[in-house]
């Protein structure tokens, strides 16, 4: 039961909060730059690779703890 709340406050809900903020941001991006939209890429990316690399360090500490 810990490991999975552990995986559910460490993984799933920092993913969400990081994607919610890249639709935020991405939303933002097409109503104030229209023709810049592609712009929105880079959110993208480093809200991606934020959370893989988070991620990672959260399954290497739940596994050890396991």
């Amino acid at each position: 039961m810990k490991k999975r709340l552990n995986i559910i406050f460490n993984i799933v809900i920092p993913t969400m909060v990081g994607y919610a903020t890249f639709f935020l941001l991405f939303y933002l991006f097409q109503k104030l730059f229209y023709e810049y939209r592609w712009l929105a890429v880079i959110p993208f990316a480093v809200v991606t690779t934020f959370i893989m690399k988070d991620n990672m360090r959260e399954w290497k500490v739940i596994k050890q703890h396991s």
